[in-house]
């Protein structure tokens, strides 16, 4: 169930405010965020613009610099501490039930036929987003007329018009309105494309519930999100093509932008790791995998196609040293990508992508991500001292989640010093400047201190173990 959208300037006020406030703005402000319930119920997928996670920068400009967190710290998940002696592992009781709910989750596009979301405001949202005031791609003022173009072909005088199960045949991306266009709420806010919402992954099940009145996008409803996207990503699927697709064994991609064929010679889509699809067969050094591509009329055609038998394995993989070095090092060192544009990650995705692989969902925003573990401990007014102790005390390396306000990180044992460390993806830090403050630029996915930047001389109050408010273990799930 949605609440009720605040105007647009309303937001923008709220998000402005943010971003000076705490150095990292949510995509949207807290008064119009669904309230995340425990555990893994039934939470609306939000129709806003997602993530809700990732850092907006304040006014001010900074230079990128290497930090000495990312050259002093291995950027390398075996050589961390937490991995020697017992190491991580997860029982086997517990991770059975973490792929249950994956289960449920992932598949509920197909297996739940009402709508997740309230059709009127999401209706309400669409209209306020074309009344806002937004900057374009060249830097200008967009015309309202532009605006009133995009609402019209929303056609939400039918909205919603249909409720079909579909699913993906290319990783398209999300959009908050019908078009690819960015919009931005100031000229020099790229890339902080306000309509940029997750990007769907090959094959992932959707339901379609309207069209554009051009009749070139579907607003679908994924597991985690929904939004508009281009009708050439999108097959229809029927019940006998579910049941078969639900029950077929399945490999996971552990690579990113690996080609994979739509087995009809027309099509070759760049995956990423985390990718999730049925097998056909196995071979000496390859995978056979069943692909669905649009056919005639629409509708899903599935065919054969090969892989290298080492850019993926069977799902789910057993949570363990190997396979926790191995999924989390491949994300390493990437770029950082708001909403997932340009293939790449926020600080949701990231997480949300290395949890796939082992069967344990997560929602796609940092504030349903944290409220998921179900059990979160809140630090409240805890010195940071005390926060770093009780972080060391209940966190649980690579299965422990560390929250602030906008971001959303994963805790990963200590360093040699006794310092907690966490794997995220950061966009960005506030260091002193004078008797002011500016905004550093990291916009990059690493494992560093709660205190990245702090031989810069980092802005009081504004270190990763200051704002941190909340931390949850997914196994918290299993009690």
């Amino acid at each position: 169930m949605f609440p009720s959208p605040v105007s647009s300037l309303g937001r923008k006020l709220v998000i402005s405010w943010l971003a000076l406030a705490l150095g990292a703005c949510s995509h949207t402000p807290p008064e119009v965020l669904a309230p995340p319930l425990p555990g893994l119920t039934e939470t609306a997928p939000l129709f806003l613009p997602e993530p809700v996670c990732e850092e907006a920068p304040p006014p001010g400009k900074g230079t990128e610099r290497d930090l000495e967190d990312l050259s002093r710290i291995p950027q390398r998940i075996e050589e961390l501490p937490a991995l020697s002696g017992g190491g991580v592992a997860l029982a086997e009781t517990c991770q059975q039930r973490l792929l249950d709910q994956f289960q449920r989750e992932f598949y509920k596009p197909w297996t739940r036929m009402v709508p997740l979301l309230n059709p009127q405001e999401a209706k309400s949202f669409m209209i306020n987003e074309a009344k806002a005031r937004w900057n374009g791609v060249n830097k200008r003022r967009v015309p309202h007329e532009f605006l009133q173009k995009l609402l019209d072909n929303c056609a939400l005088d039918s909205f919603p018009s249909r409720n079909a199960a579909a699913i993906a045949v290319a990783p398209g991306h999300l959009r908050g309105l019908p078009t690819p266009q960015p919009l931005y709420n100031t000229w020099e806010d790229a890339p902080f494309d306000m309509l940029a919402f997750p990007q769907l992954k090959l094959n992932e099940p959707l339901r379609v519930l309207h069209i554009s009145r051009d009749g070139a996008w579907y607003f679908v409803e994924s597991a985690s999100s929904s939004g508009w996207v281009e009708t050439r990503d999108v097959a229809f699927v029927d019940q006998a093509l579910i049941d078969e697709w639900i029950r077929t064994p399945k490999v996971v991609i552990l690579r990113d932008d690996l080609a994979i064929a739509d087995g009809k010679g027309i099509a070759t889509s760049r995956v990423k790791l985390g990718t999730i699809l049925p097998i056909s067969g196995e071979g000496e050094g390859h995978w056979t995998l069943r692909i669905a591509s649009a056919g005639e009329g629409g509708k899903a055609e599935i065919r054969s196609v090969q892989i290298a038998g080492d850019s993926a394995a069977r799902f789910p993989l057993t949570f363990d040293n190997r396979t926790v070095a191995q999924v989390g090092d491949s994300l390493l060192g990437q770029p950082y990508g708001w909403g997932e544009l340009y293939d790449l990650r926020d600080c949701s995705a990231l997480l949300r992508d290395f949890f796939m692989p082992f069967g344990i969902w997560l929602p796609r925003t940092s504030g349903d991500q944290i409220a998921s573990t179900g059990h979160p401990v809140r630090f409240n007014h805890a010195s940071a001292q005390a926060r770093a102790e009780l972080i060391k005390a209940k966190g649980l390396p690579f299965l422990t989640l560390l929250y602030k306000p906008g971001h959303i990180m994963l805790y990963v044992g200590v360093d040699k010093d006794g310092q907690p460390l966490v794997y995220h993806a950061s966009w960005s830090i506030r260091v002193k400047d004078g008797n002011g403050g500016r905004t550093l630029v990291t916009g990059v996915s690493a494992i560093t201190t709660l205190e990245l930047g702090k031989e810069l001389g980092l802005v009081p109050g504004w270190s990763l173990l200051e704002k941190i408010t909340e931390m949850g273990s997914v196994t918290d799930r299993c009690r």
